[in-house]
């Protein structure tokens, strides 16, 4: 008796269609399943087949474990990770990911070095990691809100050639402001407000031709603000030296500088402050209050461009020119001078409350008291 021929085995439902020879026509159950022929696509699902091919090309043939990171960067990254003590904020920078896909940083679409490090709002013991320097290609830097983060700026921060942004804010950071600042050349933004720093301020930040925005509010520093920083050439400059404990009498070379935003609130200068104001200037922000500034305020011209003006706690005398009335200020401060004389009828002037005019010496007209 010959041998039962085994029976094959079950052929699985997606494969079907690989097993029947080209020659033979499909069931008729899965004729009416498919899909139309190509011939017969409408013309916009053949357009977005035809959109979506490049894109799904990149896909595929990009293999799944393809490593990005540049291996410099990624030893860099490891050592900062170390020496913060493998913070919870740096999860993760697991050694086995791509280091593009970490959090607290970015890499360029192109070259995958690392162009941006960021750390917000952490417990970060310890000094800033003086291997941040060793990410030469960083654009941005920002340590924001790490209060337990001490000690001086690194020196190495000097091999950060390409840097344009550097916010090191909310910090503990103690010792003066490093005069190697000005060897980042490329720098745009420097924002060191929030922190210990106490000394000058050092001259060659102006020597950096890019530098628009400099932030060394509320710190400890001390000294005369350096005429150099006349020669700040970045747009649309700001300057932001409040809460400090800087002395002396403005530069003259502030005369020609034509600030964006201008604040020097609650430091212990003092003298004539009026060459920061002048027709042909297109300054929108000065806040001079809190200081001992002497000049009269009759003589002063101002720029339309002018909305806020803070100048309370002075010793600004003379009388508010009519001028101000044509300006469209959103805020205003004159309080605690030595002003007199009739408030300008007109503008915003009478809409401030009273409270922005008084303890003058006798100033009068609303909000105030009618003059007599």
């Amino acid at each position: 008796m010959s041998p039962k021929p085994e029976t094959p085995p079950p052929v699985a439902a997606h494969n079907f269609l690989l097993q029947i020879p080209f020659s033979t026509p499909p069931p008729s159950s899965l004729i009416q399943n498919s899909p139309p022929p190509p011939s017969k696509m409408a013309p916009a699902r053949l357009r977005l087949l035809f959109l979506l091919l490049p894109f799904l090309s990149l896909f595929l043939l990009r293999p799944t474990s393809a490593i990005l990171c540049h291996p410099e960067d990624k030893a860099v990254l490891l050592r900062i990770k170390s020496s913060l003590n493998n913070p919870y904020l740096l999860a993760s920078w697991d050694p086995d990911v791509d280091c593009c896909d970490w959090y607290c940083l970015k890499c360029h679409y192109k070259t995958h070095r690392v162009i941006s490090l960021f750390f917000l709002a952490a417990d970060l013991p310890g000094h800033i990691p003086s291997a941040i320097g060793d990410l030469t290609y960083l654009q941005d830097l920002t340590l924001h809100k790490l209060s337990n983060l001490s000690g001086p700026i690194p020196e190495s921060f000097t091999k950060l050639k390409y840097l344009n942004y550097m916010t090191l804010s909310w910090l503990n950071l103690t010792g003066p402001i490093p005069s190697f600042l000005g060897q980042l050349k490329n720098l745009t933004h420097l924002n060191l407000s929030f922190n210990k720093l106490n000394g000058g301020i050092p001259n060659s930040l102006s020597t950096i031709p890019g530098l628009g925005y400099i932030g060394l509010d509320r710190n400890q520093l001390t000294g005369k603000i350096p005429a150099s920083l006349a020669n700040l050439k970045g747009n649309s400059l700001y300057l932001i030296l409040s809460h400090n404990s800087l002395s002396g009498e403005l530069p003259e070379t502030f005369a020609g500088v034509d600030f964006g935003q201008l604040d020097l609130s609650r430091n212990r200068l003092q003298g004539d402050a009026s060459l920061l104001f002048g027709r042909s200037k297109s300054t929108s922000y000065i806040d001079i209050s809190r200081n001992q500034f002497k000049f009269d305020l009759s003589k002063m011209e101002f720029n339309e461009s002018l909305t806020w003006l803070d100048m309370n706690h002075n010793k600004i005398y003379g009388s508010i020119p009519k001028t101000m009335a044509g300006l469209e200020l959103q805020f205003l401060n004159v309080s605690y001078n030595r002003l007199c004389g009739e408030i300008p009828v007109g503008g915003r002037l009478q809409g401030f409350d009273y409270s922005v005019y008084f303890h003058n010496r006798c100033l009068c007209g609303a909000p105030l008291a009618s003059c007599k």
